[in-house]
């Protein structure tokens, strides 16, 4: 009999522990985020939609952006086995990891090095429309950032370490004190030293978040690797996860597509690349930190539920998870697309970031908006697919990637020359749609007891749910005179949000939704605990 089969029962969390742990993820990272915002206002004050803040962002994407992506790689190699180990009672060390993850510290300080010494030569991969200057800029921007690269991999493991044990206020911390520290740099040191020392501060505050981060994972892992009484991990107990390969091309399908979209960005007039940032940001402030937040919590509930020898229960367990993450996902997707142009105009309207940058970047904001619709239900299916450990994932994974990628470059590439940045952002919500029916079939094919035309009807009345709550939106919109001035937009977004909401919640009632009906149950427990606390 396998560690597997003989690994005591697991019991999965009640929807309000999710919700409790979800909200803290989500409020951490939502105060993240608006700092992270307070930096990109005062950029689009200080530089507008500009060739220099283009070349600001396109080398913080392809050495930040792909620091973020190590992150989520490693980690998502790492935390299967470190889940195992910790349901075992086994010691958290460097001997439960896959051998080939050493391969990273190599292959990415090769990198790191590239990036220091012939930073043109990528420059002209990522950016090929950049010239001169602007070239020379973005090339010595990426040189400064690179270190952030390796740092990142040994990051990622100190992550999974707190994320399997469940202590996400640990990790999530560590970014909101790092954000908070670039923050305050760039207030004070960008207007006078200029864009350069943005990239210099990345630097620094990727390093006193790597620093903190250590400190907060070192109490775990310390005992477990000193102590002459732990015993001393099984080697050839096989956990879940699809491993390093399949890991690399799920992540690498994410990074490519926003550098297929920034790559012909670059083509694009001045102030392309920037719309493209601003759009993408945007969209991760409401919409992408829900699907982040309940992503980071479901994980290691996701990984009990695919390995679990009942297939047809673990399949259940797959519905269950895309349902709940595109339920959440559909209303604040449909309230950023609605608000778009007055989000925009409120945080970044101002300076030099004149009206077509607004009209830009909204185009952006709604176009990933929309995106993330799909992303959401589609991420849950490449994840359970990677975590199954009953049948190999690179072949199933590779189609999603590969065609994936196909669709983004042939849309992005015709969408580009016509209709600019916002086309592009259109384009990749195209592509994203086309990919969630490849990765619906792929899982149909892969997990026999997965239904899907249940899955379907049931996807498809959230979907109705979003586009009653547009239609009220929209309406208001209508009704609604144009705002004047930055506390009227602000006070017009909110009213926005709140039908949405409102109006999503109304539909899901009527149409009772599953979750609905779940939140519904959990309201009175909720209260009868208070009254019990207070007691």
């Amino acid at each position: 009999m396998t560690a597997h089969a003989a690994a005591p029962p697991r019991t999965r969390s009640s929807l309000g522990v999710l919700a409790r742990s979800a909200g803290m993820v989500a409020a951490i990272r939502g105060v993240d985020t608006i700092l992270s915002f307070l930096v990109s206002v005062l950029l689009a004050n200080r530089f507008g939609a500009s060739g220099q803040l283009d070349a600001f962002f396109l080398a913080r994407r392809t050495t930040v952006g792909f620091a973020d992506t190590i992150r989520k790689l490693v980690g998502q190699v790492a935390l299967p086995p470190v889940i195992a180990a910790a349901d075992r009672g086994a010691p958290l060390t460097l001997a439960i990891l896959p051998r080939r993850l050493t391969w990273f510290f190599v292959a990415f300080g090769v990198v790191m090095l590239a990036g220091i010494l012939i930073p043109g030569v990528l420059v002209h991969l990522f950016a090929p429309g950049f010239r001169g200057a602007q070239h020379a800029l973005t090339a010595r921007m990426m040189a400064i950032m690179m270190p952030l690269l390796p740092l990142a991999v040994i990051a990622s493991l100190l992550a999974a370490v707190l994320q399997a044990r469940r202590r996400y206020g640990l990790s999530e911390g560590t970014n909101l004190l790092q954000r908070a520290l670039l923050v305050l740099v760039l207030a004070v040191l960008v207007p006078p030293l200029g864009i350069v020392a943005g990239a210099w501060t990345m630097l620094a505050s990727g390093i006193a978040g790597f620093a903190i981060l250590l400190a907060s994972a070192w109490s775990i892992v310390r005992p477990a690797r000193c102590s002459a009484e732990a015993p001393p991990p099984p080697v050839a107990v096989p956990v879940a996860g699809g491993g390093l390969l399949a890991a690399v091309v799920l992540n690498g399908y994410f990074q490519i597509s926003s550098l297929i979209d920034f790559a012909f960005a670059s083509t694009t007039a001045d102030g392309g690349v920037a719309a493209l940032e601003y759009g993408a940001r945007l969209v991760s402030l409401i919409p992408g930190l829900v699907m982040s937040s309940l992503a980071t919590v479901l994980a290691p509930e996701l990984i009990h539920a695919v390995q679990q020898d009942d297939r047809a229960a673990a399949a259940a367990g797959i519905e269950r998870f895309q349902r709940l993450v595109l339920f959440a996902q559909a209303p604040v997707s449909v309230g950023m697309m609605l608000g778009a142009p007055l989000m925009v105009g409120a945080l970044f309207g101002h300076g030099k970031f004149d009206a077509a940058a607004i009209a830009a970047a909204s185009a952006c904001t709604a176009g990933y908006a929309a995106a993330a619709v799909f992303l959401a239900p589609m991420s849950a299916i490449t994840s359970a697919i990677y975590a199954d450990p009953h049948r190999p994932c690179l072949r199933d994974l590779t189609v999603i990637a590969v065609s994936g990628l196909a669709l983004r470059a042939a849309m992005v590439a015709l969408a580009a020359p016509v209709w600019g940045a916002g086309g592009i952002a259109w384009a990749a919500a195209a592509a994203t749609a086309l990919t969630f029916v490849v990765a619906e079939a792929v899982a149909v094919r892969r997990f026999h007891h997965f239904h899907l035309a249940r899955q379907l009807f049931e996807l498809a009345r959230c979907l109705i749910c979003a586009g009653v709550a547009a239609m009220a939106g929209g309406a208001l919109l209508a009704l609604v005179p144009t705002p004047q001035g930055t506390i009227a937009e602000l006070a017009l977004l909110a009213a926005l949000g709140a039908l949405v909401v409102a109006g999503y919640a109304a539909a899901a009632l009527v149409l009772r939704v599953p979750e609905v009906a779940q939140l519904r149950a959990l309201v009175p427990a909720l209260l009868a605990r208070r009254k019990r606390r207070r007691a």
